[in-house]
Parts: C-alpha cells; structure tokens; sequence
C-alpha cells in the first residue's frame, strides 16, 4: 500500500513539474496588451522565417497554426489547473482522479497533434513541419530567458 501511495506522489510531483512550466502565453498572460503583441508578431517573424513560408503558404497556415496553439493552450491550461487544484489536503482517491484527467488530457493533445499534422502537411512539406517544432522550441526557450 506504502509503495502505491509512493508512486501515485511521485507522478504527481513529476506532473507538477512538467507542468509547473507554463507556456510562454501564461507566463505572459500578465503582461500588457502591447507586450502580448509584440510577443506573438516576434513568434510569428521568427516562424515565418524560419520555415521560409511563401506569401501562399502563409495565408494557409496561419490561421491553422493559431487554431492548433489555441486548443493547445486550453488544454495545457487545464491540465495545470487539475493538478494546481489538488493539494496535500487531496485524498488519494482525488489525487488519482486528478492524475487520470491530466493522462486523458495528454492522450488528447497527442491526438490533436496527429490532427493538426495532417492538417499542416496540406499547407507545408515535412521539413517545414520539423522546423516548425523547433522553432517554436527555440522560440520558447528565448522568450523564458528574456522573461527572466
């Protein structure tokens, strides 16, 4: 029973961590108008170049790409607020609930990105689509120092 309750605190603790990270638009979410849009044109100069997007391209994907970062921002949102929510005062029963919502909530994310892939291999080639994932991450990655 002792290595169940272990376990169950250890994913909960890893949880928190991974989600104790929030995405550059919570982080952000303080900020005024203005700094939020400067924010999202850096992002959306950054992609653009970085993918090398034709004017065509960049009619199409954008607004799939601002959809997709949407839903993926509403889902991140919850999976924080689910495990911002259970505290130490949580019994076990609602902190393994909690748990299975944030996995079902993950499962969804994955199946949104098989989603959003096949959307954006409409408009873009898989190599821009590769570019895409890490652009955003060097994007993050810079905005979380500059926000530091």
């Amino acid at each position: 029973m002792k290595a169940i309750h272990r376990k169950i605190w250890l994913l909960a603790g890893l949880l928190l961590t991974v989600l104790s990270f929030p995405s550059t638009y919570a982080q952000a979410q303080g900020r005024n108008e203005g700094e939020m849009k400067k924010i999202q044109d850096a992002k959306v100069a950054i992609i653009t170049n970085r993918l090398s997007l034709t004017p065509e391209q960049s009619k199409d994907f954008w607004p799939i790409y601002n959809e997709f970062s949407q839903k993926k921002r509403e889902m991140n949102r919850s999976m924080r607020q689910l495990v911002k929510g259970k505290g130490i005062d949580a019994s076990d029963d609602q902190a393994m609930n909690s748990l299975k919502e944030v996995q079902d909530l993950k499962q969804k994310q994955v199946e949104l990105e098989k989603e959003y892939q096949d959307r954006f291999l409409t408009v873009i080639s898989p190599k821009q689509l590769t570019e895409l994932y890490s652009a955003e991450r060097d994007f993050n990655e810079m905005l979380l120092q500059r926000l530091k």
